[in-house]
């Protein structure tokens, strides 16, 4: 476990997080700069661009990002987490 708002995830673990997710929208932190910047919240970016965004700024990734295996839990969803963690 880590905080990676202090200490950032590199490409590969973004690439990992991104590949239990359908969509770039579901880890996206709608409300950073970048995500409005870019007119992220009206189309989700392709995965190769959030990678590379996500790796510089890493607040673009909403929290918690919890992963186990392949089931992956985004955001405050309490039973979801409670769930995960058993």
């Amino acid at each position: 476990m880590r905080n990676y708002a202090k200490e950032g995830l590199s490409r590969a673990e973004v690439e990992q997080i991104l590949k239990a997710v359908p969509s770039t929208a579901d880890v996206m932190n709608a409300r950073h700069a970048t995500a409005r910047a870019n007119g992220w919240n009206d189309a989700a970016p392709s995965k190769a661009a959030f990678v590379k965004a996500a790796v510089l700024e890493n607040n673009l990734l909403r929290r918690p990002i919890l992963l186990r295996g392949s089931t992956l839990v985004v955001g405050k969803d309490g039973d979801a987490i409670r769930e995960l963690l058993g």
